[in-house]
This record gives structure tokens, C-alpha cells and sequence, in this order.
């Protein structure tokens, strides 16, 4: 009998909806005998695993095969109460006001990129601008200078490359053992000097008695790292590829820059990032008229939710002028993304000089990379000529 889920094939790493379609009409609860995972596709299915954590617990993780270094020291990878207690901590962190101060210095580095380029038709829009644009933006937020940020962009470099198959590791273990290290060194260094950073806000709220560990610091710091190089560096080229493929929409936004929020919104919705995440499910429980045991590891998938015909209209039609929906582009339930209002302002302050300075231009997609893991969607590699 053919497989339903076929990730290692070409197919699926170039355009997953179709397998996805197909799994929410034939098996929305489906079972992958070669990885022993159950999948689920649906919205309401996984707005429902979403919102039971006590059944879908992300206490073991949830990366598909996540760091025992992170579990059950990031908001991601533990459950309410203790989840909630230490998100009102970081919180203070993300605050828009203090991503707001932080915006100034984002789009000048990104002008400066953009300047860097001015002279060049032709440059890799990933490796040119997308990822050392975000580990700058980054960077800032973690308070490391320009060196650093370089450093932390070359230790990041196999994240999602699919060294351990397109289920496996996210990062080879040494690569995030030097991460962990890089990032302990970091913490030292605001320890005894702190500074207006995410790292140092986060040493205060500590030193005034939150409930919060060094090592649930640096957890959450890793986070900040690699999973927003992850989401934002994946979002850039997904964006402006789904503006290639939409010139019209395009030449809209270009017209009424009011429009970036729609275009943000609907190319998360559309085309994410994030395309899944893992829980692990910790009593016997019945989807759809179909078992999952205990101890099962469930993988939800938000970009098929994202495109499920049962709740969003024409999903597979990219249209900034969609009525607002409720998408899993940033996660949904307890677990939504404590930095979502962070990278909406990061997005919208690059594109607001991005798209006037691309203008009309094409891409070789013949020649791009993709990443190629279930977690996430997006390009290694996407050569571009502005016109």
C-alpha cells in the first residue's frame, strides 16, 4: 500500500499541500508507520490539541526530535502553570515598547544592507540579504555586536538543513552544544555588565526575585536564535516569492504601503514558516474516530491547517484582501508565539524599504534550495535579478 505521507521526496519538500490536502480528506489522524508518528491536518483538530495541553503536552518538546538541553526550559517545551508563569516573565522582555525602541536600528541596518546591494542586478536573496539581515535583527535583541552576530549567524548555519532527515533534528547536537555554549558565554558577559537587551532584561526581572533559572535563560535565548531565524529568515524569501508569483499584489502594496500588515498576515497564513510542531500525548484519546495511545508523539500540522477548505475560504489563493481569519501562522492557544507582536513590527519596518528597493524583479527558482524539514518551509538559497 502507497504511503499518504511521503516527506523525504522531492515533491513534498518543493510544495506540501497537496499532501496535505489529501491526508485531511483520506486520513486527517494518520499514523506514519516508517517514523511511528501520528499526524494531524485539520484545523479543528489541531485548534483542539492546541487548546488541551493536558492531553497534548509539550513537555517532552516540541520540535519533532528536540535538545534535552531546551526541554522543559522554554516556553515551548513546558506546559501551564509553570509555562504561563515564566511567559509573564519574558513577556516584559518582548514588550512593544522596548521592540519599538529597538525598530530605529533595523531598518537602518537594513538600509545599509540594501546599500551594500544597490550597484548588484543579480545577488542570492537569502544569503545577501534574508539571513544576515535577520541574525542582525537578532542580534540587537540579544545585545551582540556586529562580530558576534556573525558568529551566531555561522554557528546557526545547519539549522533545518535536514542533516538528520526531514524529521529528524532540527540541529545536529555538537552544532547546539556550541550554541548553548555561546550563548552561556553571553549571559556572563551581562551578568557583570548588563545592558539594554533581552539577556539583561530578563538578569533583572531574576535579581528582583522572578521564579526564573540560568538555564530557562538561556533556553528562551536559544529560542530567540533559532527559532526566529527559523520563522523571520524563512518568512522573507517566502514572501517575496509569493509576490513573484502575485505581481499584481505587488504592485498594490508598493502603491499603499498600508497594505504590509495584509501582506504579512496572508502570506503566514499561506505560505508559513512554521509549517508544524510536536506534542506528546499523555492519556489515550480519540480524533476523528480514531485512537491515538499514550506516549504517542503527535505531529500538528499548521500550514495544512492554515489551507483547510472546511474553515477558510479558497485557501489555496494568495489574497491580501482575505477578511482577517484566526490562522496557526504564530501558533494558537497557550502556546501562541510570545513574539508574534515582535515579528510583525520587525517585518513590516523592512519591508517598508524592501519592496521599493527590489521593484520588479524575478527569481530562479530552478536554481534555489529549499529547507527540507516538515517543521518548516522555506528557501536556502534564492537567486534574484532586479529588472
Amino acid at each position: 500500500m502507497m504511503s499518504l505521507f511521503e516527506p523525504n521526496s522531492d515533491a513534498f519538500r518543493d510544495d506540501p499541500y497537496a499532501t496535505y490536502r489529501r491526508l485531511r480528506d483520506e486520513a486527517p489522524v494518520y499514523h506514519d508507520e516508517q517514523s511511528g508518528l501520528w499526524l494531524l491536518t485539520r484545523y479543528h483538530d489541531i485548534e483542539r490539541a492546541l487548546a488541551d495541553y493536558a492531553t497534548f503536552s509539550s513537555s517532552r518538546g516540541n520540535a519533532i526530535v528536540d535538545s534535552p538541553q531546551r526541554v522543559g526550559k522554554t516556553l515551548g517545551s513546558m506546559d501551564p502553570p509553570r509555562h504561563d508563569e515564566l511567559r509573564r516573565v519574558i513577556q516584559r522582555a518582548l514588550a512593544p515598547s522596548r521592540v519599538q525602541s529597538m525598530l530605529g536600528v533595523v531598518k537602518e541596518l537594513s538600509r545599509r544592507r540594501m546599500g551594500e546591494l544597490q550597484e548588484r542586478k543579480s545577488f542570492d536573496f537569502v544569503e545577501d540579504f534574508a539571513r544576515p539581515m535577520i541574525f542582525s535583527a537578532l542580534g540587537i535583541m540579544l545585545g551582540l555586536d556586529e562580530t558576534t552576530a556573525v558568529e551566531a549567524e555561522h554557528l546557526a548555519r545547519n539549522l533545518f538543513e535536514g542533516h538528520g532527515g526531514p524529521m529528524g533534528n532540527a540541529l545536529p547536537a555538537e552544532d547546539f552544544a556550541e550554541i548553548w555554549k555561546f550563548l552561556g558565554g553571553e549571559l556572563a558577559k551581562r551578568t557583570a555588565s548588563p545592558a539594554e537587551d533581552l539577556f539583561s532584561v530578563l538578569l533583572a526581572a531574576k535579581a528582583e526575585g522572578a521564579n526564573l533559572s540560568d538555564e530557562e535563560i538561556l533556553g528562551n535565548m536559544s529560542t530567540v536564535l533559532l527559532a526566529g531565524n527559523a520563522s523571520l529568515g524563512h518568512f522573507f524569501p517566502n514572501v517575496i516569492h509569493a509576490l513573484w508569483q502575485h505581481p499584481d499584489q505587488r504592485r498594490a502594496v508598493m502603491q499603499d504601503p498600508e497594505l504590509l500588515p495584509a501582506i504579512i498576515e496572508e502570506t503566514v497564513r499561506w505560505d508559513t514558516s512554521t509549517q508544524s510542531f510536536a506534542r506528546q500525548v499523555m492519556t489515550d484519546v480519540e480524533i476523528d474516530g480514531v485512537s491515538i495511545p499514550a506516549g504517542s508523539r503527535v505531529v500538528l500540522f499548521y500550514g495544512s491547517a492554515n489551507r483547510d477548505e472546511r474553515v477558510v475560504e479558497s485557501p489555496d489563493t494568495f489574497d491580501i484582501g482575505r477578511k482577517r481569519i484566526r490562522h496557526f501562522g504564530f501558533g494558537l492557544g497557550p502556546h501562541i508565539c510570545a513574539g508574534s507582536t515582535m515579528a510583525r513590527m520587525v517585518c513590516r519596518t523592512i519591508l517598508e524599504d524592501l519592496l521599493p528597493f527590489l521593484g520588479d524583479y524575478e527569481l530562479d527558482i530552478a536554481n534555489s534550495r529549499r529547507a527540507h524539514h516538515v517543521m518548516v518551509r522555506g528557501f536556502k538559497s534564492l537567486p534574484l535579478v532586479r529588472q
